[in-house]
């Protein structure tokens, strides 16, 4: 197929060149040689995309990080390149172990994923240099904006590749018109939430749906306001990171935590939340059977697209702790290639295969969750939505500077399902608040001693 357009092309050329007359002529042989010159650098790419014919490309990855957006990228990449490519989705609740298990055996697919944020490449490879693909010199480093890059680096070189979004993560989305008929107000206090709680409760709806299934979604309402936790104690998450403080005996932390299960308690998560996945939130909003979740802005489109509903939706601060705070988060779900890999030279084309244009046009496109991809470059088409550029002007930009917890602090993510299932246990009557905390504090000496970090070995 680009043989055959290039000689239409070429054809083309030669046709109007003649209509031209004599007096063009060198003009027409410059144009017709870098026409050929394109031909044959088009036909040698083709030449070296066919050296890996018959091979396969193996990719691990977490359930929820690539999804169907990548679906059309990966389809293209294997007719271009006449390659399979093996992508083995695992559930969150498993794949961490599955991936140490898979790099400490020497038995990991070419491509795997992490959660990664400035600290994770150390807590979660470990040896990034025994375990990971070089891409130093990859051209593509420049698609990764300055923000993200400490995510994807380790000791000066470049690991990994993230391609991710940055839209407002998990604040509160809620039905503006069902607030409006009800005559409430987006809440700014803990005291507001649950006066607004009660009475949508008393109409019947779900308050504020809590997935507590899914393993992974409930523990954000922790985790998002870490402005407040740093700007409660300022300097928290330096001294978390130096280990001389800690989790446990926080008491914002532990109110944060009973004001959680208070909500619990009071069935405004929605009955049986801790046995409710998120599969039919979209369906749910637009059913009008809750009022609010914690998610993403752009579950305001897809709520719009998919349900046809005409309600309006906002989005609000979540108010726990009376948080004030955006929950920033430069980091996310990033690709890794494995440098036990029988087909390196493949995962290297793979990645830069992702990072053109096309590529990530499509993977935004294809996105049914996120309305942008946090990349340098111009030529993309973002797809903002009016909600999230209101939104964010209404918060002060000094307001937008402290990172989410769990990216802001060492080794803090890595527990992230184990908080999760504490959390739970603390809501069923298993432990107590500060328990919860303490057990993030073993956790975490715990990945400290493995990193062998010096702070822990005092």
């Amino acid at each position: 197929m680009k043989r055959r357009t290039i000689s239409v092309f070429i054809s083309i050329m030669m046709a109007g060149a003649f209509a031209a007359g004599c007096g063009n002529a060198d003009k027409t042989k410059e144009t017709n040689d870098a026409v050929k010159s394109e031909a044959s650098k088009s036909e040698e790419d083709t030449k070296d995309n066919k050296e890996y014919a018959g091979e396969e490309l193996s990719i691990m990855v977490s359930a929820g990080w690539m999804d169907n957006r990548y679906d059309e990228t990966i389809k293209r990449f294997e007719d271009t390149y006449d390659v399979t490519v093996d992508l083995q989705t695992i559930p969150a609740d498993q794949y961490g172990d599955l991936l140490s298990s898979k790099l400490t055996t020497d038995s990991c697919t070419d491509i795997f994923w992490i959660q990664s944020n400035p600290f994770a490449i150390a807590s979660q490879i470990v040896d990034p240099e025994k375990y990971c693909i070089d891409f130093s010199d990859a051209e593509w480093k420049s698609v990764i904006p300055e923000t993200r890059i400490p995510s994807c680096e380790y000791d000066g070189k470049l690991y990994g590749l993230q391609i991710w979004h940055n839209s407002l993560e998990y604040v509160m989305v809620y039905n503006k018109t069902m607030f409006e008929e009800l005559n409430l107000t987006a809440p700014k206090t803990y005291e507001e939430l649950l006066d607004v709680c009660m009475k949508l409760s008393d109409e019947g709806i779900t308050p504020w749906l809590m997935p507590g299934a899914d393993g992974w979604q409930h523990q954000l309402a922790f985790f998002q306001i870490g402005g407040a936790y740093e700007a409660d104690q300022p300097g928290l998450y330096d001294k978390l990171n130096k280990n001389e403080a800690t989790f446990a005996d926080n008491k914002l932390m532990i109110k944060v935590l009973e004001e959680f299960k208070e909500l619990s308690d009071k069935g405004y998560f929605g009955e049986d939340w801790i046995g409710t996945d998120s599969t039919n939130m979209i369906n749910e909003f637009g059913d009008r059977n809750c009022a609010m979740a914690l998610a993403n802005s752009s579950t305001i489109k897809q709520i719009q697209d998919e349900t046809g509903t005409s309600d309006e939706f906002g989005m609000f601060l979540e108010p726990l702790a009376e948080n004030t705070y955006f929950p920033t988060s430069p980091a996310g779900p990033t690709m890794f290639g494995y440098k036990g890999s029988e087909h390196p030279e493949l995962v290297k084309e793979f990645f830069k295969f992702v990072t053109t244009t096309k590529s990530l046009q499509e993977i935004l496109d294809n996105s049914p969750s996120y309305t942008n991809l946090d990349v340098n470059d111009d030529k993309l088409k973002q797809h903002w939505l009016p909600e999230e550029e209101e939104f964010m002007s209404d918060i002060p930009e000094e307001k937008m500077k402290t990172s989410v917890l769990q990216n802001g602090t060492k080794y803090t993510n890595d527990y992230w399902m184990q908080f999760g299932q504490d959390m739970i246990a603390y809501c069923t009557g298993q432990m107590d608040a500060n328990t919860v905390l303490k057990n993030m504090d073993v956790n975490r000496a715990e990945a400290a001693k493995v990193a062998e970090d010096p702070d822990w070995a005092k």
